[in-house]
């Protein structure tokens, strides 16, 4: 039997003279059920179905024994998704413990326990022994108090159709399979689009073209657009990121995308519409401002006016052609000097993220600076634009292009547009930190106002920043104090002969 809280309520129940839930109409409330859903009783109700409520604890012996038979009952009468609506209430039960009551009886209606409200509900609607299950119908009305003793499913049942509640077969919840349509490149002649299934799509298929074209397509073929993309569409079950060429400029075209699940059945057409720029080329890059991911603000104009070349590999995470070219990439960069003489190389992804462009950096070995999408390479791609991936560039100091798209995207065409313009190559300074002459002493390291350089017959000391452009230069003696106050935060190199130590500015 229940356990009863108040002797005095023993004395009632046992007269069977006072109901275990003393409300008859119905308080609204909203709660959260131990898998993170909010739960409105009244909007529940307004939507014409009855509730039927548990109300328990999940080491209440008899809440155990009823479990099972209120569950079968759920099943009988379709699962939610018919004439009633099951869910239940804790009276002292956090979230996990009643995901452990969920896993054990196979509860598949709302379960809410402390963490969502349930102490609160169970105060609000009296209820004081366990368990107790009520029915309130969809005009608020509370038509059954205490549904007691639950002697098997048939019991619940029974009550239930007594008041006109009628079964019914439980059919699956419906899958809702999405493709989501990214567009990462808008061209003159081409477009890049990523393409991200959610995990109820299977498999999808899509298209681009015009909307005159879409229409012309489906006529002929004498199907609608989703039946068409499924016949004629590229087919993919997982993200990608595909480039669209041969288009016209300053026209407006559909990419389309329709998602299906396991059973092949096609579900909700996704678009987007995109605008291709207009034709004719620019003799001049346009300046940008990024971060890279170590956190270092990258600006064109300030590198290109100090006298240096700047070589830019836009590339795409994830995408083979980008991945091929990457030896070739990193051969140059030590080829010409490792950012430390007449070039500077860097990198920039439009769909890559921090992390993405991390493990990208620690695969090949990357030691240029790296623009993610985070850090802005996505606007700086479309400023250009960019249409095709990789595309590897060369800007002259005076902002021209030497080369909008060295192609094919190999060592020696680098090496060929390279030599055409005279940047000579050079070997790479060591930068890796290490105090190659021990005569030489940096400190403090961090530095924050000032760095002082210790040893002999210094010199002519240069200062690097980490993406190889000089900020600083001076001629010292035995020691050389440098004033650090307005150097931005970050990695430095100080060069002393053949001597490159680092340091870091930290304020």
């Amino acid at each position: 039997m229940k356990k009863i809280f108040t002797f005095i309520f023993a004395i009632a129940l046992s007269l069977n003279m006072i109901a275990q839930c003393p409300l008859t109409t119905a308080v609204d409330f909203t709660a959260t059920d131990c898998h993170g859903t909010e739960v409105n009783l009244f909007d529940i109700l307004d939507g014409g179905q009855y509730v039927l409520i548990d109300f328990f604890y999940t080491t209440c012996g008899p809440c155990n024994t009823a479990a099972p038979k209120i569950v079968e009952s759920y099943y009988a009468f379709g699962c939610n998704m018919h004439d009633v609506f099951y869910m239940e209430i804790s009276v002292s039960d956090g979230n996990t413990a009643c995901q452990n009551w969920v896993n054990t009886y196979g509860v598949e209606y709302p379960t809410i326990g402390t963490d969502g409200g349930g102490a609160s509900i169970c105060s609000t609607y009296g209820i004081t022994a366990y368990p107790t299950v009520i029915l309130i119908a969809p005009d608020h009305s509370i038509v059954i108090q205490d549904l007691w003793p639950i002697n098997n499913a048939q019991t619940v049942i029974t009550a239930l159709e007594n008041h006109g509640i009628q079964q019914h077969e439980c059919i699956p919840a419906s899958s809702d399979p999405q493709v989501a349509i990214t567009v990462d490149q808008i061209g003159t002649t081409e477009v890049t689009v990523t393409f991200t299934p959610n995990e109820e799509c299977f498999e999808y298929f899509y298209m681009m073209g015009t909307v005159a074209e879409f229409d012309e397509w489906m006529a002929a073929a004498g199907l609608y657009l989703d039946e068409y993309l499924r016949q004629y569409g590229f087919p993919a079950d997982e993200v990608i990121s595909h480039t669209f060429n041969y288009l016209d400029p300053e026209t407006e075209y559909m990419i389309c995308a329709v998602p299906a699940d396991d059973q092949g059945n096609l579900y909700d057409v996704a678009q987007e519409f995109v605008t291709t720029t207009p034709g004719g080329i620019s003799e001049i890059m346009p300046d940008f401002t990024g971060t890279d991911i170590a956190g270092n603000e990258v600006h064109l104009y300030d590198i290109l006016d100090k006298g240096q070349y700047v070589l830019i590999n836009f590339f795409l995470t994830g995408d083979p052609f980008s991945q091929n070219i990457m030896s070739d990439m990193v051969e140059a960069y030590s080829l010409y000097g490792c950012n430390q003489h007449n070039v500077i190389f860097m990198e920039i992804s439009p769909n890559g993220n921090n992390d993405a462009c991390q493990a990208w950096v620690q695969t090949y070995s990357v030691g240029y600076p790296t623009i993610s999408r985070d850090g802005g390479g996505n606007d700086i791609a479309q400023s250009i634009p960019v249409a095709m991936y990789p595309t590897i560039m060369l800007i002259r100091p005076d902002h021209t292009f030497a080369q909008r798209d060295i192609y094919p995207p190999t060592l020696d065409m680098m090496v060929q547009y390279m030599s055409d313009e005279g940047i000579l190559q050079y070997e790479c300074d060591d930068a890796a930190g290490e105090n190659i002459d021990e005569k030489v002493t940096l400190y403090p390291n961090p530095a924050d106002d000032m760095l002082i350089i210790n040893g002999e017959n210094l010199g002519c000391v240069v200062v690097f920043n980490a993406i190889g452009q000089k900020v600083a230069e001076f001629t010292a003696g035995s020691e050389l104090i440098i004033a650090t106050s307005a150097f931005e935060n970050g990695v430095y190199f100080v060069k002393i002969g053949a001597n490159t130590q680092r340091f870091v500015v930290t304020h």
